[in-house]
């Protein structure tokens, strides 16, 4: 239950002194990577009733969703009506996903929720610069960049954020 955080550098030719210039990937040992794995096989037997996500999704890609878009605003355009689009920056989502928040969404998935709740509140976290180690600490927020549960907690945990959408009927 321990990770290391290594900031890694986004853009060479960006300031090496600027915050948003660094990724942050939390590096875990194999026993973690395992458990992740079998945690992630459970999970995905739940049904999947994304139909609009493309993200984080087997045999879809955003270039898909991308050549939907162009199409569907191609469409309307071509016959004369307005088009009107919403983006998302989900640029550092994976950080502030709530533990708590994702867990009461998880409920439905069965009782891998229990071993996750311990797991994730438990974890200890320190961070690696160069040949540096920070202490431990707790993390109370965020999925692991770089691990493969990730992609599926975030894809969950925004589940509800996107019925809420496309219940709105307005396009």
């Amino acid at each position: 239950m321990q990770s290391i955080i290594i900031p890694l550098v986004k853009s060479e030719k960006g300031s090496l002194g600027d915050i948003d210039n660094y990724r942050a990937i939390a590096s875990s040992n194999a026993a973690s990577k395992i458990l992740e794995s079998i945690f992630l096989e459970q999970l995905n037997t739940s049904p999947d009733s994304d139909s609009s996500q493309f993200g984080f999704k087997s045999g879809h890609s955003t270039e898909l969703c991308t050549h939907m878009l162009k199409q569907v605003v191609k469409y309307y355009t071509d016959r004369g009506s307005h088009v009107f689009t919403c983006f998302v920056d989900f640029t550092k989502a994976f950080d502030y996903v709530t533990y708590w928040k994702l867990f009461c969404k998880l409920l439905e998935d069965g009782d891998i929720v229990a071993l996750l709740n311990f797991w994730y509140s438990r974890q200890l976290t320190s961070v690696r610069w160069k040949s540096a180690v920070s202490s431990s600490f707790h993390c109370t927020n965020g999925t692991r960049q770089g691990s493969v549960l990730s992609p599926f907690l975030f894809k969950r945990y925004i589940r509800d954020l996107l019925a809420t959408i496309n219940g709105c009927n307005i396009g």
